[in-house]
C-alpha cells in the first residue's frame, strides 16, 4: 500500500512548479524597465501531466522549462514585459498555489484522521 502515491507527488511537483513560475514572473517584473529584456514564461502543463501519469522519472528543475514569451509585444526599447499581464499571471499563480496547498493540507488531514481514528 502506498500512502503517498501519485496525488502527493503530483501536488508536490505542482507547488514546486508554481514556486519556479513565481520566480520567473518576479524576474520579468524586476526587469520591466530594462531595455532589451525579453519576458519569459513558464508553462508546465505537459510536464505536470507526466508526473501524474507516472512517465516522468527523476526530478525536473522547473526553472529550466522557462522560455522567451514569443507572444509578448516589443516596446520601443525592445523590452517585452507588460506589467498588467505579469501582475495577472502573478495573481493567478498565487491563487493556484493556495488551492494546491489547501488540497495537500486536506490530504494530510485525511491521513491523520485515519491514523488517529474518530472518537
Amino acid at each position: 500500500m502506498n500512502l503517498f502515491g501519485t496525488v502527493f507527488r503530483g501536488v508536490e511537483a505542482a507547488i514546486g512548479f508554481h514556486e519556479a513560475r513565481h520566480g520567473v514572473i518576479s524576474e520579468n517584473l524586476a526587469n520591466a524597465e530594462t531595455p532589451g529584456y525579453r519576458a519569459r514564461r513558464l508553462d508546465f502543463d505537459q510536464e505536470l501531466g507526466r508526473i501524474f501519469d507516472g512517465t516522468q522519472r527523476g526530478a525536473v528543475d522547473p526553472s529550466s522549462l522557462a522560455e522567451i514569451d514569443r507572444d509578448a509585444r516589443m516596446k520601443a526599447d525592445r523590452n517585452t514585459v507588460n506589467l498588467d499581464t505579469e501582475m495577472a499571471r502573478m495573481s493567478e499563480n498565487s491563487m493556484r498555489t493556495v488551492a494546491l496547498s489547501r488540497l495537500l493540507s486536506r490530504k494530510y488531514g485525511m491521513l491523520k484522521a485515519a491514523i488517529v481514528g474518530t472518537r
